[in-house]
């Protein structure tokens, strides 16, 4: 589904006031997931422990980073990626760059793509 359709359909739904339940919502690229009632909490659980194992300083960094690039052209992306990346090393207090670059290169039980490197707190010079 493409941005415009869903910029369409937000229009629609504010201007009538129509509701729509949680399977419009997924259709429409308003929520990026639908579950039943009765299994939301589990749900909600299992993606808090998803999140919980990443980096909280990266997280932030990358949600930042996705919202300020959508409107850049690739030059002024990359020049903000860099910059973001960078400004990561200094406030990122697990140090999670190096971690996650040790536990693949040197220690190799991390495979990116395959699942999370081992978060440890890492001691800052």
């Amino acid at each position: 589904m493409t941005q415009t359709l869903n910029a369409r359909d937000g229009m629609y739904y504010a201007l009538t006031g129509d509701t729509f339940d949680g399977k419009q919502a997924k259709e429409m690229g308003f929520v990026n997931m639908s579950v039943p009632k009765a299994t939301l909490k589990e749900e909600t659980t299992r993606l808090a422990k998803k999140l919980q194992e990443k980096s909280p300083a990266v997280l932030r960094y990358t949600k930042e980073a996705i919202r300020a690039v959508r409107f850049m052209n690739e030059p002024q992306a990359a020049d903000y990626l860099n910059a973001k990346s960078d400004a990561l090393r200094f406030v990122d207090k697990e140090d999670s760059r190096t971690q996650g670059m040790k536990q693949f290169l040197d220690d190799k039980t991390y495979r990116p793509g395959l699942g999370n490197f081992k978060r440890q707190k890492a001691k800052r010079a």
